[in-house]
C-alpha cells in the first residue's frame, strides 16, 4: 500500500487538479466452474494496490492532494463461501487508504457527483472498460483523433503516457520487490542447472525450477517458462517444453518468478551432462562479451538505442569471426546481415509487467537512462538448423527508416514492402559452418540504472563458462525462504 500511496502522490504532482478514472481486472472464466487465476491490472495495482476483481477507482486531485475513492465488491457471506473472503468497503478504508469506499455496482451513479466541478479528467483509453462505463457516464463520444478535445463540460486526457512515465522510475519500495523477485528467480535457475540431466524432458526441468519459485513465495510466473534444449533454443518464444534433453546439448532457460506483482526476467544457457563443446563455447563467449558490454552501458546519460547499436556491432564482429556472415563487419551492420542470427532488441523495461510501461523515446529523442530505471540486457545468437545455406541480400538497410515506415504504414504493409525490396536485391550465397548449426544462446540479466552505475540484480546466477563448468552443488545458495 505504501508503494501505491507514493505513486498517487507522484501522480498528483503531475496532474495537480483533476480526476483519474481507473478500472481493475475481472475474473476470466475458463469454462463452467473453472476460471483463470486472477491478476490485477498493472496500472490499477500501481495506484491502488487493491487485489480483488471487479473494482473501480477515482482519484481526485486538488492542489496536489490525492483522494482515493474505491468501488469494490461488497462483503457477501454466500459468495465468500464459494470464492474466498472479500475485503469489502471496510478493507478499502482501513487497509488501503481509501478516502471513501462504495459498492462497485454504484460506480456509474456516484461518478457524476465525484466529478462535479472538475474539468480535467484522465482516462485509460486502452482499457476496454472505459467504453463500457466512462463514455456513457460522461455522456461524451471520444473519437481516436479527437481525444483531449473539449466535450460537454470536461476535457478528457489520456492517462497512459502519464502513468507510463511514472512507472518507468522505480522508487525504493518497488526496487525492494523487484530485488526479491530476482532473488527468487536466481534460486530457481540455479536449481535447474543442478537438476538438469540427459534424457530428462524439458518440462521436468521446468517443473523443478518453478517448484522453487513457488516455495520461495512467488504468486505466479512472470511469463510462461521457456525451457529449450538443442535446436529448440533457436525458437525465441519456445514454450512447448516437451522434448527429451540430449547429452551435450545446450539448454536455454528463459524464466522468472513474479513477486508481489513485480516480475524478473532471466535467461541462462548451459550444456547438459558435459562441458561446452568448442563451437558452443565460441558462440557463448560471443554473446557473453556483448552482454557484459551492454550492462556496462546502463548508465545515466546513455540510451538503450546506443546499447543496442553497440550490441549489434559486437555480435557482428563475432559473426564475422565465426564464419556466419559472408562479408565484413561494416557490411554485416549496414546490410543487417546480423538479423539472421540476432533478430530482437537488446533489452526492455522491467517492473509490474515483464515488458514494462515506458517508451524508448522521450520528446522525439532516444530516452536516456536515469536513476531508478530497470532494464533487461539480453543479446543472443540463434543459428537455425533449417538454414544451412543463406541468401544474404546486398542491400543497405537502415533500422530507423524501417521503424518509421512501419509506424506510418502499419506493420503489414511495411513488412510487405521490405520483403519485396529484399526479393528484388542481388544476393550472396553463404554456407553456415556445420558445427554451428542448431546452436542457440541467450544470456539475460536485470539491471538497475543508479547514480553509481549499473546494478545487476541477477548476477548470482552462474554465467561465465568457468562458473557453469565448475558449478558445485555445495556452493549453491541455501534455499531458505527469502519472501517478506
Amino acid at each position: 500500500m505504501n508503494n501505491a500511496t507514493n505513486a498517487r502522490d507522484r501522480l498528483a504532482k503531475v496532474i495537480q487538479n483533476g480526476a483519474v478514472l481507473l478500472h481493475g481486472n475481472s475474473v476470466v472464466y475458463r469454462n463452467n466452474d473453472t476460471w483463470y487465476p486472477f491478476r490485477q491490472d498493472s496500472n490499477f495495482h500501481y495506484l491502488t494496490a487493491w487485489p480483488e476483481p471487479a473494482a473501480h477507482a477515482v482519484i481526485i486531485v486538488r492542489g496536489s492532494k490525492p483522494e482515493l475513492h474505491l468501488f469494490v465488491q461488497d462483503r457477501n457471506e454466500e459468495m465468500e463461501t464459494w470464492d474466498g473472503k472479500r475485503l469489502g468497503q471496510e478493507g478499502a478504508l482501513d487497509q488501503f487508504g481509501a478516502h471513501k469506499a462504495y459498492s462497485y455496482i454504484d460506480y456509474q451513479k456516484e461518478l457524476p457527483k465525484l466529478l462535479d466541478g472538475i474539468t480535467n479528467i484522465y482516462c485509460d483509453y486502452s482499457n476496454s472498460l472505459f467504453d463500457k462505463f466512462d463514455k456513457k457516464t460522461l455522456n461524451v463520444a471520444v473519437p481516436y483523433d479527437q481525444r483531449g478535445a473539449d466535450f460537454s463540460k470536461a476535457i478528457l486526457h489520456s492517462l497512459q503516457p502519464i502513468i507510463s512515465e511514472l512507472r518507468l522510475i522505480k522508487d525504493t519500495g518497488e526496487l525492494e520487490l523487484l530485488t526479491k523477485s530476482c532473488d527468487i528467480t536466481v534460486l530457481g535457475h540455479i536449481e535447474a542447472m543442478k537438476y538438469a540431466k540427459p534424457e530428462m524432458f524439458e518440462y521436468q526441468v521446468g517443473a523443478q525450477m518453478e517448484k522453487v519459485f513457488y516455495e520461495q513465495g512467488a504468486e505466479r510466473l512472470g511469463y510462461p517458462s521457456i525451457v529449450a534444449s538443442g535446436d529448440n533454443a533457436c525458437i525465441l518464444h519456445y514454450s512447448t517444453n516437451r522434448e527429451k534433453i540430449k547429452e551435450g546439448s545446450l539448454l536455454l532457460i528463459d524464466a522468472a518468478a513474479e513477486f508481489e506483482m513485480y516480475s524478473s526476467d532471466v535467461t541462462r544457457t548451459f550444456p547438459v551432462g558435459t562441458k561446452f563443446s568448442s563451437p558452443q563455447k565460441d558462440v557463448y563467449n560471443a554473446v557473453l562479451k556483448s552482454q557484459i558490454e551492454g550492462i556496462d552501458g546502463v548508465v545515466e546519460g546513455n540510451s538503450m538505442k546506443n546499447v543496442h547499436q553497440q550490441t549489434i556491432r559486437s555480435l557482428s564482429e563475432s559473426m564475422v569471426d565465426l564464419g556466419l556472415v559472408p562479408m565484413g563487419v561494416e557490411e554485416t551492420v549496414s546490410m543487417m546481415h546480423f538479423f539472421e542470427f540476432f533478430m530482437h532488441g537488446t533489452g526492455h523495461w522491467l517492473g509490474l509487467d515483464v515488458h514494462d510501461a515506458g517508451s524508448g523515446e522521450f520528446q522525439g529523442k532516444p530516452r536516456e537512462f536515469f536513476d531508478g530505471m530497470v532494464t533487461t540486457i539480453e543479446p543472443g545468437i540463434y543459428i537455425r538448423p533449417t538454414k544451412p545455406v543463406i541468401e544474404f541480400p546486398l542491400l543497405e538497410r537502415d533500422p530507423n527508416s524501417i521503424r518509421e515506415r512501419r509506424k506510418h504504414l502499419g506493420m503489414e504493409k511495411a513488412t510487405k514492402i521490405e520483403q519485396e525490396e529484399i526479393a528484388n536485391a542481388k544476393t550472396v550465397t553463404h554456407e553456415i559452418p556445420k558445427d554451428l548449426l542448431g546452436i542457440g544462446v541467450r544470456i539475460e540479466d536485470d539491471i538497475v540504472c543508479t547514480k553509481n552505475g549499473p546494478l545487476n540484480l541477477t548476477e548470482d546466477a552462474p554465467k561465465t563458462i568457468e562458473e557453469i563448468e565448475n558449478f558445485k552443488i555445495d556452493e549453491i545458495p541455501s534455499l531458505s525462504l527469502i519472501h517478506i
